[in-house]
């Protein structure tokens, strides 16, 4: 397992007591705590709630589900009473008291094997438990919230559940180093026919210059502008996501950096499409097949051409250093010989507002982010900024990094006050950096006379079909030895599962020896491509000489399959490979028109290689045909290019919840927080105009209002929340209401408001009783006592209230009544049907 995430921060609670919790029973006969669930199941009843909401949710294979909240239980039965797929486990995680509580009352079963819960304080000891570094290995960990969580009733579970989020989140970024699985494999394979030319041809190619690495944090655009007033004195180098912004402003930089594999990498980074031939894409091997198909210019890929011994593979290579696409950009700036590399939009903090990308950004677009753990770092100007655990994991590699560099003599600066101070990053000012580039030994115009783009596309394309023949014959030779082998084990083995000829083990250990010696690439690319089965088919925490003769023979079968089933895979995957050279080769030698080329681009997603193809013959087509195939492909192209209903918008818009900013709103009025107040209020105002926003904006008005003793305008903000339709707000407004109305001694309006928060949750039917009976209205306090008592009939803890307001009344007899009642239930033991909270 890799090494432990930071740990969950401790969540604070408004309140000085603990939250009380009691068990309530809605129409649809559901049994749920009141202060964790809410009323999520008061509309349809928790089976079709949880149905519609999780029916399709936990059905991948190979998947470790770590679930935050289990709704009261139900959710927890709801997944353990439904089979899950091959490979999967699930586990709960409940803040401390709540799992108590739910344990206690046997809301916890059916027990099995493959669905856990756990506190809190004791995931990861169960996380390991469920093999949880197998599944960070696989990439194959999902964080999911329970209906409670994501509506934000309980503040404690919400906080624990971004906690829990970002800490598997780092977790995954320790992980991604030594992952080398299919995924990253098959995009290398894929990406040599368009990869002619190795990122080393640029090594010392800009000595003595200076450079300025471009990310997407907020404080890009505060340098921006310096950027394009100095831009021909510079070396520019961008991050592919932040393409669209550059473009914005007017930056055509010298090299654009992307390495990640996934369709979401693609959605980011595809305006650096609309660059022009001076930039230079410097990428993965393994980056997003699709986006360096239809890069139009010259490009020149990191590492090795192919993942296994070859004459094509370059004899000097510069590496992507992980495992973010800033470190990798940073490492190859200093491959260039750079003097000095200046840092923008490097920040990995969150603003004061809750912004972590700066302008043309989707998480700009998406709004601020109020969903935030409480990790925090200290920015260049000594603040305290909020952070998440992936970007702390940044923080601290790309340290590492800019030390190592400034050892070798580059300086790594930076000029943003609001980001991550990081040892090795020299903090400064513009007129410094202004000066730098002054006295700089060289200027950024060598560049346009490097590596010119005169690779011989043909020839590649050409040289690499071979090179996929003879893998491929290779794969035949060790898929008939693996065969053998399969029959030599079903040989040694007799009906009973014992060993019934000891020469034939003996040769299956030659054999697989040989296998090693023979195709030793070819065996580790086979079990990457095998790691999820092999995987699945351990024996955890037991060790062969442990097990049975029968489970010997059923795990060697199982594991020679698996090896078989893996050849197959990286035969797939390099005849999709060889397919697409073969397509080349067709393209670059004019064997083929542009209408058939036009079918297998669009085949792959490729649509925008029209360019390529343009560019390289400098005409349009010459046929009606063809003209016709031109003008589909720039409509799809287009079309794709324009396209804003991405993945990666979609996740980064449920970040920007206002019943996020309320458990935040919550978390800074207990700390008493005034500038982060003012900083929640900033991004509430940026998008006020959104449903549910409004509300909420007024309320934290209210809150900063009260903090800074403006209780009048702390009324006038609550007056406003309860102006919307949205009740959601409702109860934190009245409840403040009802707080300064009490301390103030204005009965009448403390009264009002007790009465509108008792109309929205019964919880609240007590604290109304008790200023009934204390303003002598003593008849309406025991209707209210009673209202309460009949949704919640075992809560002893009220009746003790109840009976003792009576008492001291002199109401003896109706006091003694309720005593004895309270010894009854109290006197049974702790059940589903009989949960007690004395």
């Amino acid at each position: 397992m890799p090494d432990e995430a930071p740990p969950i921060p401790a969540t604070e609670s408004p309140t000085a007591e603990p939250v009380a919790l009691h068990w309530t029973i809605n129409e649809h006969g559901d049994r749920y705590l009141e202060e964790v669930t809410g009323a999520v199941f008061d509309r349809l009843g928790a089976q079709a709630t949880l149905d519609a909401t999780f029916g399709k949710t936990f059905e991948h294979e190979d998947t470790l589900y770590i679930v935050v909240g289990t709704d009261s239980g139900l959710l927890y039965r709801y997944v353990a009473g439904r089979p899950l797929s091959a490979g999967s486990r699930v586990l709960f995680i409940e803040p401390a008291p709540i799992y108590q509580t739910l344990r206690d009352a046997g809301c916890f079963e059916p027990i099995r094997d493959d669905v856990a819960v756990a506190p809190a304080d004791d995931w990861q000891q169960q996380a390991q438990a469920q093999r949880l570094g197998d599944y960070l290995y696989l990439d194959a960990v999902e964080v999911i919230f329970s209906l409670g969580v994501q509506s934000c009733v309980d503040s404690a579970s919400t906080q624990l559940a971004w906690a829990l989020r970002d800490q598997v989140a780092a977790l995954r970024w320790q992980t991604a180093a030594s992952r080398g699985h299919e995924a990253f494999l098959a995009c290398q394979i894929e990406n040599a026919v368009d990869s002619p030319a190795s990122a080393a041809q640029w090594v010392g190619s800009a000595n003595g210059c200076v450079g300025v690495l471009l990310a997407g944090g907020p404080s890009l655009d505060d340098l921006l502008p310096w950027v394009l007033q100095h831009r021909d004195h510079l070396v520019v180098l961008a991050v592919s996501r932040i393409s669209a912004r550059l473009q914005q402003v007017g930056i055509e930089p010298d090299f654009i950096v992307s390495v990640d594999p996934t369709q979401m990498s693609y959605e980011i980074s595809r305006e650096m499409l609309n660059f022009g031939p001076r930039t230079v894409f410097i990428h993965s091997n393994h980056v997003q097949p699709r986006l360096l198909a239809q890069w139009p210019h010259r490009s020149a890929y990191l590492g090795q051409l192919l993942p296994w011994t070859s004459s094509l593979n370059p004899t000097r290579c510069v590496y992507a250093a992980g495992p973010t696409v800033t470190n990798t950009a940073l490492q190859f700036a200093a491959a260039l010989g750079l003097s000095c590399v200046i840092l923008g939009g490097v920040d990995l903090c969150f603003t004061p507002d809750g912004h972590t990308h700066a302008l043309g950004s989707n998480e700009r677009k998406a709004g601020p982010r109020f969903d935030l753990p409480q990790l925090e770092v200290v920015t260049n100007d000594g603040r305290r900024a909020l952070t998440t655990a992936d970007f702390l994991a940044a923080a601290q590699t790309l340290s590492a990094q800019a030390q190592q560099l400034r050892r070798q003599g580059i300086d790594i600066v930076t000029v943003a006050p609001g980001s991550a101070r990081m040892e090795g990053v020299r903090f400064t000012n513009l007129d410094e950096v202004t000066d730098i580039v002054d006295r700089a030994a060289q200027t950024a115009s060598q560049l346009q006379t490097v590596a010119p783009d005169s690779t011989d596309r043909l020839g590649h394309a050409q040289r690499l079909v071979r090179e996929f023949d003879r893998q491929l014959k290779t794969l035949a030779d060790l898929a008939g030895e693996l065969h053998h082998a399969r029959r030599i084990v079903a040989k040694l083995f007799d009906a009973q599962g014992t060993i019934r000829n000891r020469n034939l083990r003996l040769r299956l250990e030659r054999l697989e020896r040989e296998l090693e010696q023979r195709y030793p690439e070819h065996v580790r690319l086979v079990r990457s491509c095998s790691v999820t089965a092999l995987l699945r088919a351990m024996k955890h925490n037991r060790e062969l000489e442990s097990l049975q003769a029968e489970q010997v023979r059923k795990a060697l079968a199982d594991y020679y399959d698996t090896l078989l089933s893996g050849t197959q895979r990286l035969r797939s995957l390099i005849e999709n490979a060889r397919d697409k050279a073969r397509e080349r080769v067709r393209e670059y030698s004019d064997a083929a028109s542009l209408s058939e080329l036009a079918q297998l681009w669009s085949r792959r997603g490729e649509h925008g290689r029209w360019k390529l193809w343009i560019l390289r013959l400098g005409q349009r087509p010459r046929t009606p045909s063809d003209e016709q195939a031109l003008q589909e492909l720039q409509s799809r192209h287009e079309a794709d290019m324009q396209s804003n209903n991405s993945l990666h918008l979609a996740r980064a818009r449920t970040q920007a919840d206002p019943m996020a900013a309320l458990v935040r709103l919550e978390q800074l009025e207990a700390r008493h927080n005034l500038y982060s107040l003012h900083g929640l209020i900033q991004g509430l105002q940026q998008i006020a105009e959104r449903p549910g926003v409004a509300p909420c904006l007024a309320l934290a008005e209210g809150v900063l209002a009260e903090l800074e003793d403006r209780a009048a305008d702390a009324m006038v903000s609550y007056e406003k929340v309860l102006q919307h339709d949205d009740r959601r707000f409702w109860a934190p407004a009245l409840s403040r209401i009802a707080r300064w109305a009490l301390r103030e001694s204005n009965a009448t309006m403390a009264l009002h408001a007790l009465q509108c928060l008792s109309d929205l949750s019964p919880r609240y039917l007590p604290l109304y009783g008790d200023l009934l009976a204390a303003q002598g209205q003593l008849a309406e306090a025991m209707d209210a006592y009673d209202a309460y008592l009949r949704k919640h009939p075992n809560d002893t803890h009220t009746m003790r209230r109840l009976a003792e307001m009576l008492r001291s009344r002199g109401m003896h007899e109706p006091a003694s009544l309720i005593a004895a009642h309270i010894n009854s239930l109290t006197s049974q033991p702790d059940t589903p049907n009989n949960p007690s909270f004395v």
